[in-house]
């Protein structure tokens, strides 16, 4: 073999053990899902807004794995999409729309989107993790499913580490919008194009007790959500209050504890938190500032553990609401865009169905306005066959907005009837999902509720609300129905 020939074996030989050495072992995981549901009335105005639909909905990751403290993770979504809604495109958001925007909130037209895209690693010989790039952001919360606050996809940087056997400490800091898309402007007098979020939490155990307490801070520029118009910047984040407007720069502090207790000796698991939040706004224009907006909400749950069959569990929640005497400033607690999984029951306050991307509460805004309190019960995981379970809900919920502040409010953002609940407004909920396995990883669903309404009409007629063009409206309180049939295949 000549010289030459030889050189370029031994090149090739060691390009491959170089490419060897540096391969990352791939695996892929998620569900596939498709669903088809019947829901009647679901605006809540007797007679209209029946509707059949079968939606379909794609998760796949794929994690590239180098080592035990290095690995990359590419999770993509196709969907929410209704069958016979067109051809799946390229968006740059969680549904499809004809816009686009700046930030995971915004949208193009289709819906195939990158849901996480992110490098996780441990810093070299400590127990610190840390994870960088866009990921899912959930502040603590014991009950509910996610944090009220903030629970969503966002770009971030999260580090987490051991502080002592029994205390760790998790900090981050999240752009979840920026409507530049050449780099943001860093003005805090109301003029940036982004949001920018800083956040820590103090995991804590102490037998068989955990709390945890948080904090957030956040600044968002009235042009962090792409234009300034329409209030860009509050509405889309959830922070408005009576007065605000597209004008205007917004400080958020939020701070809280989440609290769980599985005492060995009793059958029992308590889950409870407290939150409180606080927006203030800056006008860039006129340099004047109105009310703001502050909240707070609580949550309590009781667990039974001591039978095998079932978890029954007690539950009540309330969340601070709208005063009729103060119209400049809001009394709802100010959240972070819609959090994704927070809920009570399984219809009212979110479906908790894996197609929420459009079939998440049937009013919309339950979650985004607040103002409410509800007790329940929950029989969860019975099981009386093999393969065969089913989770049955009942809820009663009332508003603790007052509803003079429809009529004593120059602008009312955040409200819709029949999800800004006033202290006149209140609902009964019942509902039972059922799931079959038909394989390990393939799953039927049945979901069947039902709520009863008694939404006042005196409140929400038209002729008694002032600036009604900007609500929706009700001739008639309404209940509302649904049937699902869903199919996951979960990898």
């Amino acid at each position: 073999m000549s010289r030459s020939k030889l050189l370029v074996a031994a090149a090739l030989t060691v390009l491959l053990m170089a490419t060897g050495a540096q391969a990352a072992e791939l695996t892929a995981r998620g569900y596939w899902w498709m669903e088809a549901v019947s829901r009647q009335n679901w605006n809540f105005n007797k007679g209209q807004d029946n509707h059949f639909s079968i939606e379909e909905k794609l998760r796949t990751a794929f994690v590239f794995t180098a080592n035990e403290n290095l690995r990359g993770v590419l999770d993509t979504q196709i969907g929410t999409n209704n069958w016979g809604n067109g051809l799946y495109q390229v968006s740059s958001g969680r549904t499809p729309n004809a816009t686009t925007g700046g930030g995971a909130y915004s949208a193009g037209e289709g819906n195939i989107m990158l849901r996480q895209g992110f490098i996780e690693y441990k810093w070299p010989n400590t127990l610190t993790n840390i994870k960088a790039g866009f990921q899912i952001i959930t502040l603590p919360a014991a009950f509910g499913g996610g944090s009220p606050i903030f629970d969503d996809q966002a770009a971030a940087f999260v580090v987490s580490t051991p502080l002592t056997d029994a205390v760790s400490l998790t900090a981050g800091y999240v752009r979840p919008s920026d409507g530049n898309n050449f780099g943001s402007t860093a003005s805090l007098n109301g003029t940036g194009t982004a949001t920018d979020m800083v956040f820590a939490s103090l995991p804590i155990k102490a037998g068989s007790m955990n709390i945890t307490p948080f904090g957030m801070y956040m600044y968002s520029g009235h042009q962090s959500a792409g234009t300034n118009s329409n209030l860009n910047n509050v509405a889309l984040l959830g922070l408005a209050g009576p007065n605000a407007s597209s004008s205007e720069g917004v400080r958020g502090y939020w701070g809280g504890a989440a609290f769980t207790m599985a005492p060995t000796e009793l059958p029992i698991k308590v889950m409870a938190d407290f939150d409180y939040g606080k927006a203030t706004y800056s006008n860039y224009f006129n340099n004047t500032k109105d009310g703001g907006r502050a909240g707070w909400m609580a949550d309590l749950a009781i667990d039974y553990t001591g039978m095998s069959n079932m978890t029954p569990e007690a539950f009540f929640v309330y969340s601070s609401g709208e005063t009729g005497r103060n119209t400049d400033r809001s009394n709802r607690m100010p959240v972070v865009g819609i959090p994704q999984n927070w809920t009570i029951g399984s219809f009212f306050f979110g479906e908790r169905l894996e197609l929420a991307g459009s079939m998440n509460n049937p009013a919309g805004y339950t979650l985004f306005t607040l103002g409410y309190w509800a007790g329940g019960i929950s029989l969860k995981n019975m099981t009386f066959f093999d393969k065969l379970s089913h989770d049955f809900n009942l809820l009663y919920a009332r508003g603790t907005n007052d509803p003079e502040y429809l009529r004593n409010s120059v602008n009312l953002n955040g409200v819709k009837y029949a999800g800004f609940l006033t202290t006149k407004d209140s609902l009964w909920e019942v509902d039972l999902n059922t799931r079959y396995k038909i394989y390990d990883e393939l799953t039927a669903y049945l979901y069947l509720g039902y709520i009863k309404s008694n939404f006042d009409i005196n409140t929400w007629g038209a002729s008694a609300v002032t600036n009604a063009a900007s609500i929706r409206t009700a001739k008639s309180s309404g209940d509302a129905a649904k049937v699902g049939l869903g199919l996951n295949y979960f990898f």
